[in-house]
């Protein structure tokens, strides 16, 4: 008897949960009356600052003008500072190479393959210029100069409807003095 009684509590409980479940879910809404809508054209100037203007007297012959006379400090920076950017300009002047990002269409160790890629590329971008180069034992086809990975995302979807292996790699570029 004791567990009919159970039974029945249970099954009376999972019916409750069942259609509390079901029931329909009620937003709460705010509504505003018509007296309370949002009025623009409140006065604000009682939180804006009071400044007091004053009258400037031009062209009174009282007032003298002084020439600005520049100040004499002890911690000049002049002779330090030509310093560092002479060091700075010496150092940019070594620096020969710039990072960038190329598409690299081709690598692999046939030279005639990888001839016929760089002749195609004439066709496909012919205001690009196409790299062709050896590293033993891979032949390279590279093509574009790009500061950006993200520069280099519009070629290199062109170029990957006619070549799917080509990838957007890392490159050093040589500066033009």
């Amino acid at each position: 008897m004791n567990r009919l009684l159970m039974n029945i509590l249970i099954l009376i409980a999972l019916v409750f949960l069942g259609s509390a479940g079901c029931a329909s879910k009620s937003i709460p809404q705010k509504t505003v009356a018509k007296e309370e809508s949002l009025n623009l054209n409140d006065d604000f100037s009682k939180y804006r600052p009071k400044v007091d203007v004053v009258q400037n007297k031009t062209g009174s012959q009282d007032e003298i003008l002084i020439q600005n006379e520049a100040i004499e400090s002890p911690f000049d920076l002049d002779d330090r500072l030509q310093a560092i950017t002479d060091s700075m300009v010496a150092r940019n002047d070594t620096i020969r190479m710039i990072d960038g990002f190329t598409i690299l269409v081709y690598s692999g160790n046939n030279e005639i393959e990888a001839g016929r890629v760089r002749n195609r590329l004439f066709d496909i971008v012919p205001e690009l210029e196409t790299r062709f180069s050896y590293k033993l034992p891979t032949y390279f086809v590279k093509v574009g100069q790009f500061y950006q990975q993200i520069e280099a995302q519009p070629l290199y979807k062109k170029i990957r409807g006619y070549y799917p292996t080509s990838s957007i790699v890392p490159e050093k570029f040589k500066i033009k003095p």
